[in-house]
């Protein structure tokens, strides 16, 4: 019997392939001195209300002290999800996610009253406020707040909403524990014989692999273990559907899709079009198939197939070093000041390399205003 090749536990992934998260917090216990200065803040909201529609300096200070709130919040929401990110199973992390998004919940409550409040002031008065020398750096934000009118409610309608934070997560929590720590899926042979501990990344390598029978044995494994949780997927899908039903709703939008797309006024019709060009597209991506199956020597084609590279030198292996210099080379046109930061990034550690147990799967970028992006 060959040895599983297992993937590390947290703590056994060298320092130098983990992101430093320093620019956010040197460490846990920073983190916790900056959590306790912010949660106390909270009851400064209270200052503020009845009075926002007094005069703009009020008005005005106001944004200054919501935004300062919210830019501090932002560092440490980020700190702990990116903390969660790297093992998901990881208790010490969760709960300290838990208290940050029930804090969050807490100062979303204190700050309700402020949006209702300002759509309350008269036309002619937000107007004058909006002229006012210390308005000017608020300015595009009230503007974007009255867009919101029709879809703002009353101030203790806002309030009840802002209760449900906690509530409204649950979908997502719930599917980021089951993928990320609680799936397993078992062991796979790879083209040497190498018995591999079988998880989200080494199942897209396994998708390159030249064997076909390789390839199906770690597809039909992996995609049996979705299967075999597929009502407490399909109930935890229906949860998070039923959260965007309820506020679009709740905020008097026409349906889940309008609320989406309404932050970012992009039109009903564009998200049609694209639609519908990926329909009309997909003719030309089955004659692209059907040329893969012809050219692997295949009766017919699966979802296995669909990966592994057709011409034999399109198969490379690069080191992170050589990945990050072909990058620079793409992203030359972009100046050597771009280029520069992002290669020291790179190649120091804004990322998390590799794979470990329980690290949240898939890639994305997330960062704060006041720290590295990651």
């Amino acid at each position: 019997m060959s040895k599983v090749k297992q993937l590390p536990p947290r703590n056994k992934v060298k320092k130098s392939d983990c992101w430093d998260l320093s620019t956010l917090f040197v460490d846990d216990d920073a983190w916790e001195a900056a959590f306790k200065k912010w949660e106390k803040r909270i009851s400064q909201y209270a200052g503020f209300q009845g009075r926002l529609g007094n005069d703009a300096k009020t008005l005005a200070d106001c944004f200054k002290f919501d935004l300062e709130f919210d830019r501090e919040s932002e560092r440490l929401g980020t700190y702990a999800f990116l903390k969660v990110a790297e093992d998901t199973s990881n208790s010490t992390y969760q709960r300290m996610q838990g208290r940050y998004v029930n804090v969050a919940s807490k100062a979303s409550q204190a700050g309700a009253y402020i949006r209702p409040e300002i759509l309350a002031i008269p036309k002619a008065k937000i107007t004058k406020f909006l002229a006012d020398h210390n308005m000017k750096p608020y300015r595009l934000i009230v503007e974007r707040l009255l867009r919101q009118k029709p879809h703002t409610l009353g101030k203790n309608e806002e309030k009840l909403l802002a209760m449900q934070t906690e509530m409204s997560q649950a979908a997502g929590q719930i599917f980021g524990q089951l993928n990320n720590a609680d799936l397993k899926f078992g062991t796979v042979k790879d083209e040497t014989g190498q018995l591999l501990e079988l998880s989200h990344a080494t199942f897209s390598k396994m998708m390159h692999c030249p064997k076909r029978n390789v390839r199906k044995a770690a597809f039909d494994k992996y995609y049996q273990e979705f299967d075999d949780h597929k009502n407490t997927l399909a109930a935890t899908l229906n949860g998070s559907i039923q959260c965007d039903i309820y506020y679009a709703k709740a905020r008097n939008h026409a349906g889940s899709l309008q609320a989406a797309l309404f932050p970012d006024r992009v039109p009903v019709g564009v998200y049609d079009n694209l639609i519908k060009t990926v329909r009309d597209g997909l003719p030309a991506l089955y004659r692209y198939y059907d040329v893969r199956r012809r050219k692997m020597r295949l009766r017919d084609i699966h979802h296995y197939d669909t990966y592994v590279p057709i011409l034999s030198d399109l198969q490379v292996s690069r080191t992170w070093n050589q990945a990050v210099e072909l990058v620079m080379k793409a992203l030359q046109p972009l100046g050597d000041g771009y280029c520069g930061i992002l290669k020291e990034g790179l190649q120091g550690r804004w990322c998390d390399r590799y794979e470990n147990r329980g690290k949240r799967s898939g890639a994305f970028s997330c960062g704060s205003y006041d720290a590295d992006p990651f």
